[in-house]
Protein backbone atom coordinates (compact mmCIF):
# COMPACT_ATOMS: atom_id res chain seq x y z
CA UNK A 1 0.00 0.00 0.00
CA UNK A 2 2.67 2.73 0.54
CA UNK A 3 4.15 1.92 -2.63
CA UNK A 4 0.91 3.30 -4.31
CA UNK A 5 0.86 6.43 -2.27
CA UNK A 6 4.63 6.79 -3.25
CA UNK A 7 3.71 6.47 -7.10
CA UNK A 8 0.82 9.08 -6.57
CA UNK A 9 2.74 11.24 -4.97
CA UNK A 10 5.45 10.69 -7.40
CA UNK A 11 2.78 11.30 -10.36
CA UNK A 12 1.04 14.41 -8.42
CA UNK A 13 4.97 15.90 -8.16
CA UNK A 14 5.49 14.98 -12.07
CA UNK A 15 2.38 17.19 -12.74
CA UNK A 16 3.18 19.99 -10.50
CA UNK A 17 7.05 20.14 -12.69
CA UNK A 18 5.29 19.65 -15.57
CA UNK A 19 3.05 22.37 -15.35
CA UNK A 20 5.50 24.66 -14.13
CA UNK A 21 7.81 24.06 -17.35
CA UNK A 22 4.64 25.13 -19.37
CA UNK A 23 3.92 28.17 -17.71
CA UNK A 24 7.32 29.33 -18.03
CA UNK A 25 7.81 28.57 -21.47
CA UNK A 26 4.51 30.12 -22.28
CA UNK A 27 6.27 33.31 -20.58
CA UNK A 28 9.09 32.92 -22.42
CA UNK A 29 7.40 32.79 -26.29
CA UNK A 30 5.32 35.36 -25.20
CA UNK A 31 8.04 37.80 -24.40
CA UNK A 32 10.02 36.66 -27.53
CA UNK A 33 6.99 37.83 -29.31
CA UNK A 34 6.76 40.96 -27.83
CA UNK A 35 10.51 41.42 -28.41
CA UNK A 36 10.20 40.34 -31.80
CA UNK A 37 7.69 43.10 -33.05
CA UNK A 38 9.27 45.73 -31.04
CA UNK A 39 12.55 44.97 -33.07
CA UNK A 40 10.79 44.43 -36.30
CA UNK A 41 9.04 48.12 -35.74
CA UNK A 42 12.65 49.33 -35.28
CA UNK A 43 14.50 48.14 -38.14
CA UNK A 44 11.64 49.18 -40.42
CA UNK A 45 11.96 52.98 -39.46
CA UNK A 46 15.23 52.49 -39.61
CA UNK A 47 14.91 51.49 -43.21
CA UNK A 48 12.33 54.40 -43.74
CA UNK A 49 14.77 56.74 -42.46
CA UNK A 50 18.00 55.76 -44.63
CA UNK A 51 15.55 55.51 -47.55
CA UNK A 52 14.79 58.97 -47.07
CA UNK A 53 18.75 59.85 -46.76
CA UNK A 54 19.92 61.99 -49.72
CA UNK A 55 22.96 64.45 -51.01
CA UNK A 56 21.18 66.20 -53.55
CA UNK A 57 17.97 66.21 -54.87
CA UNK A 58 18.54 63.80 -57.99
CA UNK A 59 18.57 61.33 -54.59
CA UNK A 60 15.44 62.03 -53.74
CA UNK A 61 11.51 60.18 -55.30
CA UNK A 62 9.82 62.80 -57.71
CA UNK A 63 8.42 65.63 -55.75
CA UNK A 64 10.84 66.04 -53.41
CA UNK A 65 14.11 67.85 -52.44
CA UNK A 66 16.92 67.25 -50.22
CA UNK A 67 16.84 69.40 -47.19
CA UNK A 68 19.26 68.76 -44.51
CA UNK A 69 20.20 65.47 -46.07
CA UNK A 70 16.40 63.80 -45.90
CA UNK A 71 13.87 63.46 -48.80
CA UNK A 72 11.08 65.65 -48.30
CA UNK A 73 8.17 66.94 -50.12
CA UNK A 74 8.09 70.34 -51.35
Amino acid sequence: MKKAQISAEMILLVVIIIAIIAIVASNLFSTAKKTSDVFERKVENLTKNVESMCITDLDCNEGERCVDGICKNQ
